[in-house]
């Protein structure tokens, strides 16, 4: 006994057949599994699906365990008929497979939530295309829906997987309810605006999804969580000039401090920053397009960038972004950029002001925060600014201009002192 598929060279999914030999007719029992398998997860040698991790190695041992109970029906409709003495025919055995399996034909492989995200990930990244920030949000999303389905399954005390038949207004709610309280490492209580990407990262999935993994109405689901304007900080020019002459204790240090400067100079996002390279150079500019907006860039190769670019002979360290943000927060530390900070945070309906030193609210986007604001306080035009930080919006320009209480102060002592 075994399984072969109807169409091995296709290159599209192919239905899986059994075949037995039968003694006593001398001749092949085939019979339709009613399951399809793409040729290419196909084990050859061992007539079943390859086995593989992830999403497509759910599908493979929920296909393999289909095929398992056709073998098993084989084996013990032969062995009755060998003790009963009675022969094995292609019409006996049909008639027995018909009336085991008149359900199973029509029935597909239906992922849960957590593994149609793998799914997901999986298929875009068959592009090549998807970046390693992309690939990390998902694997994220991945991984609080999946420590949400062991919250709800410890509530409910069953052993049952989030399914698509589960998501709703309500279920999008109480998601949002359980990621403004998560403590479980790497994650913290989100903020709203942390949720209300996150949910929207939730929904680019769930559209994906619709039509393979399910046809709910997504029209009628929403993402409710507001965002609010956040307490975001740049550096001043005096705590760039002591970033820059600082000296640090490692060399690791030295080399995050000098790619968040490399951010600080030319403005742009720490996934285009910390990945430029000698081909995006055009004369005495830098041409980048970013990767999250494909918008273009034109960044002067001015000489303070230049030297740090040509520091590291145009190859920039490579670090994580996790990593990068833990760093240049000790950097800051180091640099004495201290002055407290209230922040106002909401979640949900709870507001909640706390004083943070400004080091810990410094990340690898800062930089650019950094260089926006000081180029728009040293009287560079916002048409500049945006045709060199690739921004195309006027009102996003706004958000990102963070003037200080000092840039504030001396304005006022020039005009009124």
């Amino acid at each position: 006994m075994y399984f072969f598929l109807h169409e091995p060279k296709s290159n599209k999914d192919t239905p899986i057949f059994l075949i037995q030999y039968l003694k006593d007719e001398k001749k092949n029992f085939k019979y339709p599994t009613g399951q399809k398998i793409n040729p290419n997860d196909w084990d050859f040698s061992n007539r079943l699906p390859q086995s593989k991790r992830g999403a497509a190695g759910v599908k493979a041992r929920y296909l393999k365990s289909i095929l398992d109970q056709y073998s098993e029906l084989l084996e013990v409709t032969i062995r009755d008929c060998v003790k009963k003495n009675s022969p094995v025919t292609r019409v006996y055995l049909k008639s027995i497979f018909d009336g085991h399996f008149k359900h199973q034909k029509s029935k597909k492989i239906v992922l849960g939530v957590v593994d149609a995200v793998q799914d997901f990930i999986d298929t875009k990244n068959k592009s090549g295309g998807q970046s390693e920030s992309w690939n990390q949000k998902y694997s994220n999303l991945k991984k609080k829906l999946q420590y949400f389905e062991d919250h709800k399954r410890s509530e409910s005390k069953a052993n049952e997987k989030l399914s698509f038949d589960d998501i709703s207004q309500d279920w999008i709610d109480e998601y949002c309810g359980f990621l403004r309280n998560i403590k479980r490492k790497p994650f913290s209580p989100h903020n709203d605006n942390t949720l209300h990407r996150n949910i929207n990262f939730l929904f680019t999935f769930l559209y994906w999804a619709h039509g393979k993994h399910h046809n709910k109405d997504l029209s009628k689901i929403k993402n409710t969580v507001k965002k609010y304007q956040p307490d975001d900080v740049h550096l001043t020019n005096q705590e760039v000039v002591i970033l820059e002459k600082i000296q640090l204790p490692r060399e690791s240090l030295e080399r995050v401090r000098d790619l968040f400067l490399i951010g600080v100079y030319s403005g742009q996002r720490f996934s285009d920053y910390s990945v430029f390279e000698k081909a995006d150079l055009k004369g005495e500019m830098i041409i980048k397009k970013a990767e999250k907006t494909e918008n273009e860039s034109f960044i002067p190769l001015h000489a303070k960038l230049k030297k740090l670019l040509d520091k590291y002979n145009w190859k920039l360290p490579k670090i994580s972004s996790q990593k990068f943000n833990e760093h240049i927060q000790e950097i800051c530390e180091i640099a004495e950029i201290n002055e407290n900070i209230k922040e106002t945070i909401y979640r949900g309906s709870n507001k909640e002001i706390i004083y943070r030193p400004k080091y810990e609210m410094i990340s690898s986007h800062t930089a650019r925060r950094t260089f926006i604001t000081l180029s728009a306080e040293r009287g560079m035009p916002d048409h500049i600014i945006m045709k060199i930080t690739g921004i195309k919006d006027p009102k996003t320009l706004i958000k990102y201009k963070k003037t200080s209480q000092r840039s504030v102060s001396e304005s006022m002592n020039k005009y009124w002192g």
